[in-house]
Formats: C-alpha cells, structure tokens, sequence
C-alpha cells in the first residue's frame, strides 16, 4: 500500500471536524475552505517525508491552528507596511534595504540571537513558539532576547564585523522578503 491511500486512510475519519474546525477558527466559508486545503496539503507532506502518527486528529488541528496563526500575522504585519504604489510590489531596492539590514546584524550577533530576535519582533512568535521551534527553553528565549536588546541599545558595546555567513544572511533576507517565519526555522 502506498503513502497516499495510507494518509487518506487516516485522515478521513477526522474530515468534517477539521473542516468544522476551520470555520471556527476563519469565521469565514471562504478562508475556512482554503485553510482546509492549506492543512491537507501541509499534513501529507509532513506524511511522505515522516511517519504518519496514529492519532491523526490532534496533529491535524494543530497543523490549522499554526497555519491560522501564521495568516493572521502575516496580514498584522501587512497593516504596518506602507500601502503607497511604489511599496506595493517587490522589487530590488527593497531586498537590497532588507539584505544590507540583515547584513549588519550578522556583523555584530550570533545566528541564534538574529533567528530569536527575528522570530520574536519581526514574526511575532510568542516565547513559547520561539521556545518550542528552536527546541530551547522559554528562559533561554528570554536570555538571548534580552541580551540583544542590550546589545542594540548600547551600540558601543557591540562587537563589530564578526565573520559573516553569506547562506545565513540570504535565508534571513528571503525569510524576510517572502514574509515566511520557517525560512529562519531550516538551516538548509
């Protein structure tokens, strides 16, 4: 038996509450249909490159959920952006303003800070995600993020031009660009 008929088989049992599911989270016909799709589509590549687990249900409402949440950031963080014409497309000015910001802060703090602090202010992770994504404890989160809040704040204090890893600097940037918090989350 192949991994498709072995995933629809787990799955079916759980389709109307996931999809209850959804529309309790969207409050919407429509995204609640999409979030659907996003979920089954997210789950069964989790499936092909994993073991499936038994207990499908769970692991199905926490896939909607994460993606839920990270929607509902990622139009947060759209509110914020300017909305003039000029801003409203991609285009070389803005990666090369992304890529030089990023570029400065790999000059002065360990990858670890950069991908916390990314998380934390840029993302909006709570601690607990944070924690939870880098497999750390809430402590550690707090520890890294305050250390570099110091950092930022007394710039003198700053070690200047550390070696920086160009594959770092790019997965930041393109996290950046493509508005996708698990860019920061795979090393690769």
């Amino acid at each position: 038996m192949g991994i498709i008929p072995e995933y629809e088989r787990l799955i079916a049992p759980h389709m109307d509450d996931l999809r209850k599911y959804c529309y309790y989270l969207t409050r919407s016909k429509w995204d609640a249909e999409d979030l659907f799709q996003d979920t089954l589509l997210k789950s069964l590549v989790f499936f092909l490159h994993t073991e499936p687990y038994l207990d499908v249900k769970p692991f199905l409402v926490r896939v909607a959920r994460n993606l839920w949440i990270d929607d509902c950031r990622k139009r947060q963080r759209r509110r914020y952006m300017h909305t003039d014409i000029s801003n409203a497309y991609y285009s070389d000015n803005d990666y090369v303003e992304v890529r030089s910001a990023v570029e400065w802060l790999a000059e002065r703090f360990p990858r670890r800070n950069i991908d916390t602090w990314l998380l934390f202010n840029y993302f909006g992770y709570s601690m607990q995600e944070i924690a939870e994504a880098m497999n750390c404890t809430i402590s550690a989160v707090k520890s890294v993020l305050f250390r570099t809040r110091e950092q930022l704040r007394d710039r003198n204090g700053l070690a200047d031009h550390r070696k920086v890893i160009h594959l770092d600097v790019e997965r930041w940037s393109r996290a950046i660009m493509q508005d996708r918090p698990q860019g920061l989350l795979s090393k690769g």
